[in-house]
């Protein structure tokens, strides 16, 4: 017997896979292809961005150019998977800029990196250091953005759930009024 078969008799199309089964499997098999479509990102990002490290990188010495490369293959799979999550339906694009714009961020700071020495000197930091601070910051706005989005979220849940209270109350009001009167009236109910 195959896992997820139906062998019972109360779906009406006796044996075969049964709707959540097949539901169920074709998450699976989504999630696993998600998964798998993510890594090959990640390993084009960085076999492409280490192979061009030292044509693109020529002016940096060793270190620095393997972190610069290293930035630029994260942001780059950043980017791919956030694309990613937006065609196939997982991520809003609303929120999908609170993760391409520090993906661009980082992209530039590893092609350019001229255009951030300003806020290196103004705060005597190395290059490393600016990187790790511009990811912080871009953490701590999508977090931010995100505990206000659930904290909205969780006021309309309560909100709906207060008036499904309420919309249950009326009907059992509503079948008790009934039941009183006539008693022939059956009261409707899904059970």
């Amino acid at each position: 017997m195959t896992p997820g078969m139906d062998t019972t008799k109360e779906s009406g199309h006796g044996a075969g896979w049964s709707h959540r089964a097949a539901v169920r499997a074709a998450r699976r098999f989504s999630a696993m292809r998600f998964a798998l479509i993510f890594a090959a990102l990640a390993g084009i990002a960085a076999v492409a961005v280490w192979s061009l490290a030292e044509i693109l990188f020529v002016s940096d010495a060793g270190q620095l150019s393997k972190i610069r490369a290293g930035a630029a293959a994260g942001a780059l799979f950043l980017g791919g998977a956030t694309f990613e999550c937006i065609r196939r339906t997982r991520l809003r694009e609303r929120y999908a800029l609170l993760w391409f714009f520090p993906s661009a961020a980082i992209l530039l700071m590893a092609f350019f990196p001229g255009l951030f020495d300003p806020l290196r000197e103004a705060f005597g930091l190395s290059f490393g250091s600016v990187l790790a601070v511009v990811a912080f910051v871009a953490l701590m706005l999508a977090v931010f953005v995100f505990s206000i989005v659930l904290s909205r979220d969780e006021a309309d849940i309560a909100s709906c759930a207060r008036h499904a209270a309420l919309l249950e109350a009326r009907v059992r009001n509503l079948e008790a009024a009934l039941g009183r009167r006539g008693g022939e009236g059956e009261s409707v109910r899904d059970d």
